[in-house]
């Protein structure tokens, strides 16, 4: 579970105007919280939007989650790379240091996969039991 660092949690608790509804219908930031966020509202929003397939209100809880989210993770990347050795930092750096949010889906896929072959393996089971018991039971 998701939740910002010290900084930002008080930032949003000082900060709790996001109720006010827009010219899009969609409930706004408040301009003073939106400036202690990492990112711009409006830029996440859109990423958000451009994501889904069906019309969606995002409520501001959700944007402003979605943006510390975001921050967390950089700031997670950030420290990662810092503890390379070398004063320039290059992609093979960011690349390593952001491997495990690339890899997140793949880990989901694996673990589906594994849990497929475990319900196959347990059916396997629960038959060979059937079968010793029918077994066992002709004695």
């Amino acid at each position: 579970m998701f939740m910002p660092d010290d900084e930002t949690a008080e930032a949003i608790a000082d900060d709790t105007h996001a109720d006010e509804v827009g010219p899009t219908g969609e409930e706004e930031v408040d301009a003073a919280l939106d400036e202690k966020l990492p990112f711009p509202t409006a830029r996440v929003v859109r990423i958000l939007k451009e994501n889904m397939k069906k019309e969606h209100q995002i409520r501001s809880e959700v944007k402003i989650a979605a943006n510390i989210l975001v921050g967390e993770v950089l700031k997670d990347i950030a420290r990662q790379m810092d503890e390379e050795e070398y004063f320039t930092l290059s992609t093979e750096h960011f690349n390593k240091a952001a491997k495990k949010y690339r890899e997140v889906d793949l880990q989901l896929k694996r673990i589906e996969n594994i849990k497929k072959m475990l319900e196959k393996q347990r059916a396997d089971l629960e038959e060979k039991i059937m079968q010793i018991d029918k077994a066992e039971e002709w004695k």
